[in-house]
């Protein structure tokens, strides 16, 4: 093999593994991205069975109400805890819920607890 044939592999392989890497970026933000909303929390709406990794089961929670984003739109969701955290949520505790266009919610996280 000649050394301009070798440059030409390795120009192609590290091209193709950018092109991957940003494929997977892409759709990683396409498929979880989305805007923050914000949700106080009153108290469940319901309640589901939940099997955690180590075949127990438990108890997941539904939320629903009203959720403002940082521009003040509201909007009404609905979510439930999943299996990595399925505790319920406090009433007053305040939840950053990530809403995707396609997918819905896709994540949510406590962002304030009440003392």
């Amino acid at each position: 093999m000649n050394p301009k044939s070798h440059h030409f592999i390795e120009w192609c392989l590290a091209s193709l593994l950018t092109m991957v890497i940003l494929i997977n970026i892409g759709w990683g933000i396409f498929r979880y991205g989305g805007t923050y909303y914000y949700m106080k929390i009153t108290r469940p709406t319901g309640t589901y069975p939940i099997t955690l990794p180590v075949n127990v089961s438990a108890t997941g929670y539904q939320y629903q109400g009203l959720a403002t984003n940082s521009k003040g739109e509201k909007r009404t969701i609905r979510f439930q805890t999943v299996a990595a955290d399925p505790a319920p949520f406090k009433r007053g505790q305040i939840v950053r819920i990530t809403y995707n266009q396609r997918y819905g919610v896709t994540n949510y996280k406590l962002v304030h607890a009440r003392p």
